[in-house]
């Protein structure tokens, strides 16, 4: 994290804010901290907003992008199956 500008300092503390929310909400249920699993859905406790705006940051975070059914990301491409539940856009 040395290198990053602030809004990718502020990007992350956001990313790290949404996740702990949703640890806290499992722990709240009794859940053992040390068995959550950020970012499976069912399992992490985060609301569907919660879930797209921190696969958003993600996204951003890591130069990710889909592209008419294409998958960019550090130089590389591939197209997405047909079956996936990534959007296409």
């Amino acid at each position: 994290m040395p290198n990053w500008t602030e809004e990718q300092k502020q990007k992350y503390a956001r990313f790290q804010e949404i996740l702990e929310m949703g640890k806290q909400r499992y722990i709240d249920a009794g859940g053992n901290p040390q068995h959550y699993r950020a970012g499976f859905k069912g399992q992490d406790y985060l609301t569907d907003e919660e879930r797209k705006e921190a696969t958003k940051i993600m996204r951003q975070m890591f130069g990710i992008s889909i592209t008419n059914g294409y998958v960019y990301c550090q130089g590389r491409t591939w197209q997405l199956p047909e079956n996936s539940s990534l959007p296409k856009e």
